[in-house]
């Protein structure tokens, strides 16, 4: 698991970065390749503890309910880190994987699972070194016409999904209603993003959508932005002049921006109810909260201008929040970063963007419904989820992966988009400072996407959906029971444990008394 790590995710210490290297960074990807691993060995550890207990078949049956029930478990609490998990591997077999509108992400890992088990079973039955072919029962439990059997379940797990998948590609239509976005790739090194001037930045962005706009044949209804595409909290009463002159760049394109921004909301001691997540500042009467934000900066019809914001909530362990700090916020103290990133304050519920546009109709105006993920809450099944059951009928995701550079993490980051339009049925439009910005259809198609380090745009017409999965509608419920079973038998495991060892120290006290 180690190895697995390492090779994976090697680039996470920034060391493939453009420009600067942060040691904090580094040191970060270090802990994560080592502690990482100890969560991926759980399963195989109940694995081993039941084929001692109950035998090798017993075991066998017993794994993909640990796996799957330790991979949903490790999606949870601040060590979370879903990266790994097994359903990832698939998100170029698409055809194969059509069938997660059904069951989930999760359901891969059990397909996944299931054909491997298979095949060890057929392999050992076949193979057993030293062993006399009738001694097949004998050693693997499995009788000897099974073989049969197991062979046809081999076969059935790669002829259905892929039977299913066919169909579900080749006989679905889009209708209703579309939403046309213009995607803004500026390819600004993140580096230089927290040590240039606030303004050159944000006239960056500017020029970069009015070149955007210029090139496209499609009359946008909306702008994309990246994370952090404005570095600092725009919406503060002291940045209204900032904030008045975005809504003049608004004005001057005529669409609304849906961008990535460091929120911020300040507290005075005694004039505001301060927050029990607020922090101190070098004024002792001043707290404040921050957040990794969304904000959907427009005007109405009438031009009143608006904003609406998005909290972000699953945030990287120690890139963005020190694990367990609200439990132990000295920790606090010993990881802040200069580079806009930090110990981010955690956002609550499901908001989603609600906005009015012109669209395609001569009578009346459009309306959408959209949910913003940033960044690294893309690769969470189950919170992407209840942001579409919430009404979300597009799914954006604004995120910076220029740490990384020239690596396999931005590219894996893109694909596991894949699985999350599948999943819900609904289209996924990909803003990246850096690259990969991408479009990706409701059967995991990437219809366009640009390449790393590009100064570039994407403008589309997508369509917004408001039908509901399987999967959407009823959750995880392939993970849960799993995560549930394996907590009870990691349970049964360690009391029974401990009642051995007390057993064992009880008789052994018995004969030093009887001596």
């Amino acid at each position: 698991m180690f190895v697995l790590t390492l090779i994976s995710t090697y680039w996470v210490g920034g060391w493939k970065g453009e420009g600067s290297v942060d040691p904090f960074l580094m040191i970060a990807g270090l802990a994560l390749d080592f502690v990482h691993p100890v969560f991926l060995i759980v399963p195989i550890l109940l694995y081993d503890i039941t084929r001692r207990r109950f035998g090798r078949v017993a075991a066998l049956i017993a794994l993909p309910v640990y796996w799957i029930g330790f991979e949903y478990l490790h999606s949870t609490g601040d060590f979370s880190f879903p990266w790994l998990s097994l359903y990832n591997t698939q998100t170029y077999n698409r055809i194969f994987i059509q069938f997660i509108e059904l069951t989930g992400s999760y359901g891969i890992s059990l397909v996944v699972l299931l054909s491997n088990i298979l095949f060890y079973s057929i392999i050992r039955f076949n193979f057993i070194a030293g062993k006399k072919f009738g001694a097949v029962d004998s050693v693997t439990g499995i009788k000897k016409y099974a073989r049969a059997k197991l062979i046809a379940a081999v076969i059935a797990l790669f002829i259905i999904p892929y039977t299913y998948g066919i169909l579900e590609d080749n006989f679905f239509h889009y209708g209703g209603k579309t939403l046309a976005i213009t995607i803004v790739q500026p390819n600004i090194n993140p580096w230089d993003k927290w040590s240039a001037g606030t303004e050159s930045i944000t006239d960056s962005m500017e020029r970069a959508t009015r070149t955007a706009i210029k090139a496209s044949t499609i009359n946008a209804d909306l702008v994309l932005w990246p994370e952090t595409a404005i570095t600092y909290p725009i919406t503060l009463p002291w940045k209204q002049n900032d904030l008045r002159n975005l809504y003049r760049f608004i004005d001057e394109i005529g669409k609304p921006i849906l961008t990535g921004i460091p929120d911020r909301e300040e507290y005075l001691q005694g004039k505001d109810q301060i927050p029990s997540d607020a922090k101190k500042t070098s004024n002792p009467q001043l707290f404040h909260r921050d957040w990794n934000s969304a904000v959907l900066f427009g005007k109405d019809f009438s031009g009143r201008p608006y904003f609406e914001r998005y909290h972000k909530q699953k945030l990287v362990p120690f890139g963005e929040k020190v694990p367990l700090v609200d439990d132990l916020p000295f920790l606090d103290n010993f990881f802040q970063w200069g580079v806009g990133i930090s110990s981010w304050n955690t956002g609550e519920g499901y908001p989603l963007f609600r906005f009015a546009y012109k669209g395609q109709s001569i009578t009346a105006p459009d309306s959408a419904r959209l949910c913003t993920m940033i960044c690294y809450e893309s690769v969470y099944p189950s919170y992407v989820r209840a942001f579409v059951k919430q009404g979300a009928e597009l799914i954006t995701i604004i995120t910076n992966d220029g740490w990384y550079g020239k690596s396999s993490g931005p590219i894996q980051h893109n694909q596991y988009a894949v699985l999350r339009a599948i999943e819900n049925r609904r289209c996924v439009v990909r803003s990246a400072n850096t690259g990969i910005s991408s479009v990706i259809d409701t059967r995991g198609r990437i219809i366009d996407e640009k390449p790393l380090f590009e100064s570039t745009s994407i403008t589309a017409r997508v369509p917004l959906l408001s039908e509901q999965t399987l999967y959407t509608k009823h959750g995880d419920y392939i993970a849960i029971p799993c995560e549930w079973v394996s907590g009870a038998m990691l349970l049964f495991f360690l009391v029974t444990w401990i009642l051995r060892k007390s057993k064992s120290k009880m008789k052994g006290q018995d004969e030093t008394i009887a001596n």
